[in-house]
């Protein structure tokens, strides 16, 4: 097992994240012996409770009450009326400041679940246990949590930073072929902005070959991880180098809003996002062509290929200019200046990416097609 402690800018407040192969109930039965919790409550997804009804529930000592509550599955359901499910859910079941939520599932449930713990009764603790690649490497880590807004993606929320985040690789088992390449986006980003090692040693091996080695793919994870806990130390609540985390969300935000978030799992989004981001970088001049090209043959060798419907100038900037990383003076972009090096350009305008998008869709994008509405 390999563990990873973040420690907060600024604050005496730390948490691990607990990296291992079937490690789940070691990790989650000492940790609960450390805390003064009686209620639990368990908050999940319904595809994952069918893959793994009472799993928590197994592990959980008899001597706490345990509570669970089941939404249903999708990004579409990450929103102010689940939220307030979860919160009629808690009121219900008399949950207090001394109860302690458990978030078990994916990124839509880490961050719905942080977000119901960040709010009600002003903040009651709560545990991850992420059940995906992408929650495992990204939103499990770092605190930010919330809901999406058809104005934009994750656009409602709060920083809340959990107990721990229990990481079992042998989740990932029953994870199905598309939400591996999903959560790959992120896992792969890490290597592209911070962490060129970890691209080198994720482009010598096949998505199908890292599914089944699980010492690599633990291995990839913990280094993923490793970046994202050490850019949350210097900077929580992405005042400054945090941002670097949003490498292809510009775009990747735009296509799930854009399409209403029910057709893209978030890394499917993300994948064409990183490929604008780097096509953008060697347009700039601020990229070498042979990166670039190394980043793009990469990306295309994961099989995701996007279709959307045609986009008006209108449209685009709308939803670009209300996402979370802009603000009235521009967008804070993220681009490349090595591979394994990024930059966050300030005030870079709506239509100036308007017109990139333009040229990156009619020279470039192999990944990303228009068709008709």
């Amino acid at each position: 097992m390999k563990i990873i402690q973040v420690d907060l800018p600024g604050s005496s407040y730390h948490y691990q994240v607990r990296i291992g192969r079937a490690n789940l109930a070691k990790n989650l039965t000492e940790l609960l012996s450390h805390q003064s919790a009686t209620d639990l409550f368990i908050i999940t997804n319904e595809t994952v409770d069918q893959i793994y009804p009472d799993v928590i529930e197994r592990i959980i000592p008899s001597s706490y009450r345990v509570n669970k509550f089941v939404l249903p599955d999708g990004e579409r359901f990450k929103n102010l009326e689940s939220i307030s499910k979860i919160y009629d859910f808690l009121a219900e079941k008399r949950a207090d400041r001394k109860s302690l939520l458990i978030a078990f599932g994916g990124g839509v449930i880490g961050d719905m679940t942080g977000f119901a713990a960040a709010t009600f009764m002003r903040g009651i603790p709560f545990i991850q246990i992420p059940t995906t690649l992408l929650s495992q490497v990204d939103s499990s880590i770092g605190g930010k949590t919330g809901v999406n807004h058809p104005s934009g993606k994750n656009f409602i929320g709060a920083f809340k930073q959990p107990l721990q985040t229990i990481i079992d690789v042998e989740l990932l088992d029953t994870l199905p072929d598309r939400e591996f390449t999903a959560g790959y986006g992120e896992l792969i980003k890490h290597g592209f902005i911070h962490d060129p090692y970890l691209f080198q040693l994720l482009k010598r091996t096949s998505l199908q070959e890292l599914r089944k080695d699980r010492e690599l793919l633990s291995n990839a994870i913990f280094r993923s991880c490793e970046v994202k806990a050490r850019v949350v130390e210097q900077d929580e609540r992405e005042s400054n180098q945090r941002a670097m985390l949003n490498f292809g969300h510009t775009l990747g935000h735009f296509l799930e809003t854009y399409t209403k978030y029910e057709k893209f799992l978030h890394g499917e989004a993300l994948i064409p996002g990183m490929e604008f981001a780097t096509w953008w970088s060697y347009e700039k001049g601020y990229l070498e062509k042979s990166e670039y090209q190394l980043i793009k043959e990469h990306l295309h060798s994961l099989g995701v290929q996007l279709s959307i419907p045609m986009v008006t100038q209108e449209d685009f900037q709308r939803i670009i200019e209300h996402d979370k990383k802009a603000d009235k003076e521009g967008i804070r972009f993220v681009g490349l200046t090595a591979l394994g090096s990024a930059r966050i350009f300030e005030k870079v305008s709506s239509g100036s990416l308007w017109d990139a998008f333009q040229k990156f869709m009619q020279t470039e994008s192999e990944l990303l097609r228009f068709h008709e509405a």
